[in-house]
């Protein structure tokens, strides 16, 4: 076998497995207590450092490995609806970025009866690193 073709069997080897190992798509739990609000807490992106391209990535589930659904900017407001089992992602709602509904009209400010259920519109939902959000409410 030629080195090209070895390293590019080589590549390829180190390469499909890492992409075959992204977590499959995690929906957002909304809901589940009585008491309180389907997503109990109000946030934002907080201000980046200059490092980088200037947003927050929204993935499909908790890990940086998971497929990037969206990018935020700093000071997007997002509904904080449940933290991943490590604490170190939140699960977020908020609305589309142009002509969509404002926060408030993500359907999860009030209580959702019985059990939580997979967020389901109409606003956007994924995962944020929780380092990249502040609380600002609840």
């Amino acid at each position: 076998m030629n080195r090209t073709v070895l390293a590019t069997a080589l590549t390829l080897a180190l390469v499909v497995p890492a992409e075959a190992k992204a977590p499959p798509a995690r929906p957002v739990m909304v809901g589940g207590e009585p008491e309180l609000d389907a997503c109990p807490s109000l946030g934002a992106i907080i201000p980046l450092r200059k490092e980088g391209d200037g947003f927050v990535a929204v993935r499909a589930a908790p890990s940086v490995k998971a497929r990037m659904l969206d990018k935020l900017k700093p000071g997007r407001e997002l509904l904080l609806c449940e933290d991943s089992a490590d604490g170190q992602w939140v699960g977020v709602v908020y609305p589309e970025p142009f002509g969509g509904p404002i926060v408030t009209d993500c359907r999860v400010s009030s209580p959702v009866a019985g059990a939580a259920r997979a967020y389901d519109g109409p606003c956007r939902s994924g995962w944020v690193a929780r380092r990249f959000v502040t609380v600002t409410a609840g």
